[in-house]
């Protein structure tokens, strides 16, 4: 009885450890959303819906990136590319600071300043991005990291969004970022998706390269097949 409760305390403690070092993992992540969250523009974005939208769109891809993050343990990781991750983060988070930073000037200064209607739009890409993100990570399962990541008993998913896309996940942060800067309603704010969009294009090919060098004709086929790498017949 003894070795049992020993057993059972064990195992009860080293699950509560994994489960905090995990999650400690996630809320490293909680900077990057800063820009998202801090309400610089209160006098400006008087509307409720919008920071309901923000905080529907972080709380989401919080809990949703958490409960990957456990499935993920399971599997054996087999190649990981760290080379470029934090030149990319730090990249697309001063690019979210700047739009913000440019949507500023645009409301003081009128330079550049887009009409009432951009902020609907904006609303609304933002919810149809993060929506299709969503679809992505889970669809891709334990499979999903934020590295450029091939696991040990890794396969080509060809389910769900990636019918339609080859990165599902990417895509919908395009069309949610494209959808903040058009509620910033700045000109100058929104010419910031075009580095956006190089940004993920470059991390998809170097996705795609180390897919294809470890799954080999089974990923070439998918990629054939499956043309488009963001948007559903656009891109």
């Amino acid at each position: 009885m003894d070795i049992m409760k020993a057993l059972v305390t064990y195992s009860a403690n080293e699950m509560h450890r994994v489960q905090n070092s995990e999650l400690k993992a996630v809320v490293k992540k909680v900077p990057l959303y800063i820009p998202l969250m801090i309400p610089i523009f209160q006098s400006y974005f008087n509307e409720d819906v919008f920071y309901l939208v923000y905080i529907v769109v972080f709380g989401t891809d919080l809990i949703v990136t958490y409960g990957i993050r456990l499935m993920r343990r399971k599997a054996g990781v087999k190649k990981v590319e760290y080379s470029t991750f934090f030149l990319f983060i730090g990249t697309l988070f001063l690019i979210i600071f700047l739009s913000y930073l440019f949507g500023y000037y645009s409301y003081f200064t009128g330079v550049g300043e887009l009409p009432l209607e951009f902020l609907y739009v904006g609303i609304f890409l933002m919810i149809v991005g993060e929506a299709f993100r969503m679809w992505g990570i889970l669809t891709l399962g334990k499979y999903f990291s934020p590295v450029v990541t091939v696991y040990s008993d890794h396969r080509v998913i060809t389910q769900g969004p990636y019918k339609l896309v080859r990165h599902p996940a990417y895509g919908g942060t395009i069309i949610l970022l494209l959808g903040v800067t058009l509620s910033l309603r700045s000109i100058i704010s929104l010419l910031s998706i075009l580095i956006v969009v190089a940004l993920y294009n470059y991390r998809a090919n170097l996705e795609e390269s180390l897919l294809t060098e470890n799954l080999g004709e089974e990923y070439v086929n998918y990629k054939i097949k499956v043309r488009k790498k963001f948007i559903p017949y656009l891109f």
